[in-house]
């Protein structure tokens, strides 16, 4: 669907109890192509009246923050949780919110960004599906369908708080290096009803020494992961594991502990147009003495304690994995 018949719907919505009090709903606006899309919480005052997201007082500060971040308003897509003012600004109700995710969905369908920003705290526990205050969120990166998931400060916060621009600039910036990695990116997708299924069979590890976990970094995606990859012909999966961690930590023989956990998920890529269920066998491993020394398509290593960890990791699979791994060293 094209952003301008999203934006005729947006602007015919009743779903909610809002159209009755709205000036001028607010669609989405930004660059059809954009790799960057932002998620705010509401039109404000100023909003509802120009119909027009981020034009307001915060809007001035997030355009104060793009620019510092290296980033063109016109070249990232805005939109928030609502698209019509909460009468007295008042915070977003739970059935509003549901009643508009629908357009804020068809957005992010439309646009297909790389990176999705969210702008705040209800942005956040819709986007991530959990509520948690935004000093925290900011130090994590989720996903949302695939795609990384950065959360910071609303420009709001930043008209009280003035030493939060320099946060909100530092996270737009992250978004930025996301969007803008040196290879092209394939993101995989939920898997998508009537396309046909490959069921695939992998193996990874979580190694550990002297309490903490190692974590490799994608150079291509910039995103955290633990060590994994397939089964060849003729392999055990405890062989197959043994194979890949050595492979792509560059770290010598490892020493398996014990089987941890199998996990399966499905997802759609692209690239193949077909939807892959995989289930993938971890293994918990102890780490030879020595300094990692990653493959190439891994630019970073870190010891993590299991918070970094959580912290780091992108998918939530990866995280349940470490939780488990940190639950088997402390026994």
């Amino acid at each position: 669907m094209s952003l301008e018949e999203l934006a005729r719907r947006v602007r015919r919505c009743r779903r909610c109890r809002l159209w009755k009090t709205r000036e001028r709903a607010v669609p989405g606006e930004g660059d059809r192509n954009a790799r960057i899309f932002l998620v705010g919480e509401a039109p404000g005052r100023e909003e509802d009246k120009q119909g027009r997201p981020f034009v307001g007082a915060a809007g001035k500060i997030l355009n104060e923050s793009l620019k510092k971040a290296g980033l063109m308003r016109d070249g990232v897509f805005i939109t928030s949780v609502l698209r019509c003012r909460p009468p007295g600004n008042r915070n977003p109700r739970k059935d509003e919110i549901e009643k508009c995710r629908p357009h804020l969905e068809a957005y992010i369908d439309a646009v297909d960004p790389y990176a999705v920003v969210a702008l705040g705290s209800f942005a956040h526990s819709v986007l991530a599906g959990k509520s948690v205050k935004v000093s925290e969120a900011r130090l994590e990166t989720r996903e949302y369908e695939g795609r990384p998931l950065i959360s910071t400060y609303h420009p709001a916060a930043v008209l009280y708080n003035r030493r939060l621009l320099k946060h909100l600039t530092s996270d737009l910036k992250r978004a930025k290096e996301f969007a803008e990695s040196e290879e092209v990116r394939i993101i995989s997708r939920p898997a998508r009803k009537g396309n046909r299924d490959i069921s695939v069979k992998t193996a990874g590890g979580v190694i550990h020494r002297r309490g903490r976990i190692l974590l490799i970094r994608k150079r291509s995606e910039k995103l955290w992961c633990l060590p994994k990859g397939h089964i060849e012909m003729g392999e055990t999966p405890e062989r197959a594991a043994m194979r890949e961690m050595e492979e792509e930590t560059g770290l010598g023989s490892t020493k398996i502990e014990r089987e941890l956990c199998e996990v399966e998920y499905s997802y759609y890529w692209p690239q193949d147009d077909v939807n892959y269920r995989k289930k993938v066998t971890y293994f918990l491993a102890r780490a030879p003495e020595g300094k990692p020394e990653p493959e190439s398509r891994f630019d970073k290593y870190k010891w993590c304690t299991e918070a970094e960890a959580v912290g780091l990791l992108f998918h939530q699979n990866d995280v349940n994995v470490a939780r488990e791994a940190f639950k088997a060293i402390g026994k």
